[in-house]
């Protein structure tokens, strides 16, 4: 079953909903829906990810390409993507995440 996270960047007023499904060979396809062209552009180049491209950030295929794509420091959806393709992947329990319901940044003053 697809495993979906949105994300609400209200700091640059756009939207992202990102769906996760486990392939039959075992990677984990990421679709990314967007208001944001470089974020549309990011979710593009996004392929079907092995394990050892989302199970840490230092050898990120996700962080790569975020790189690559131009995307903020400051964006959400890269983490967007670790966090639906970790549910998708079992890493992190889906009912869990959907009964939190979310997480966030705070910024104080």
């Amino acid at each position: 079953m697809v495993s979906r996270v949105r994300v609400d960047m209200t700091i640059c007023a756009h939207k992202a909903l990102i769906d996760a499904d486990m392939q039959h060979d075992s990677t984990v396809k990421a679709r990314i829906r967007s208001t944001c062209r470089e974020v549309r552009r990011f979710g593009k180049m996004i392929k079907p990810l092995h394990m050892e491209e989302y199970i840490s950030i230092r050898d990120s295929g996700i962080m790569e390409l975020a790189h690559e794509s131009n995307l903020t420091p400051t964006c959400l959806v890269p983490a967007g993507v670790f966090n639906a393709v970790w549910m998708e992947a079992g890493l992190i329990s889906k009912r869990y995440a959907q009964n939190s319901k979310s997480i966030c940044v705070i910024f104080e003053e």
